[in-house]
């Protein structure tokens, strides 16, 4: 019986040991590493198309302005502009933004006197960053204030250009000297 005996001392022993070993080693906690200087992001700087071949200097005696049809073309593009505006995919915002200009585009061919059509076409092309053509509709924009007939409407325009902090944002400066501001 002693071996016996024996044999179940060594068996319970063994039961009480652990399954795999001894207490786990505690885990150490990584040092902790300071956070790099966060590298402040430049912007690209934005680059304009400076050139533009527009000319304003066709001569008046033919053309026979049709303000109501301009008027009607310049809503077109703002509901055109409007819709680009709330697209979501680019190629919908593309396609809203060349309906616009060609909108405005076509106003001022029924009216080149229409100074809301020539401010809305010169956003237009700033939004292209086309800023030779930008800069040259808002300097005929100011050569409208040099005709009784059209000085009120072009002076609004003017104004609107000065109020709105946001519009030529990259040449700023230059769109208020096109205007005389």
């Amino acid at each position: 019986m002693g071996w016996k005996c024996l044999a179940a001392c060594a068996i319970a022993l063994a039961a009480c040991q652990p399954l795999y070993g001894g207490a786990p080693e505690k885990l150490l906690s990584p040092p902790k590493k300071k956070r790099p200087p966060e590298a402040e992001t430049a912007e690209a700087p934005i680059k304009y198309i400076e050139d533009c071949t527009v000319s304003f200097q066709d001569d008046p005696k033919k053309y026979h302005p049709n303000p109501k049809r301009s008027g009607e073309l310049v809503e077109l593009g703002d509901t055109a502009q409007q819709l680009a505006d709330k697209a979501k995919e680019p190629q919908t915002k593309v396609a809203g933004i060349k309906d616009a200009l060609d909108k405005y585009r076509q106003a001022l061919i029924q009216d080149p006197y229409n100074a809301n059509a020539t401010l809305k076409l010169a956003l237009e092309y700033d939004l292209l960053l086309r800023k030779g053509c930008a800069l040259a509709l808002l300097k005929r924009l100011a050569a409208l204030t040099n005709n009784q007939k059209f000085e009120r409407s072009a002076k609004q325009a003017i104004q609107a250009i000065v109020d709105n902090e946001g519009w030529f944002k990259g040449y700023r400066n230059d769109a208020k000297k096109a205007v005389g501001q």
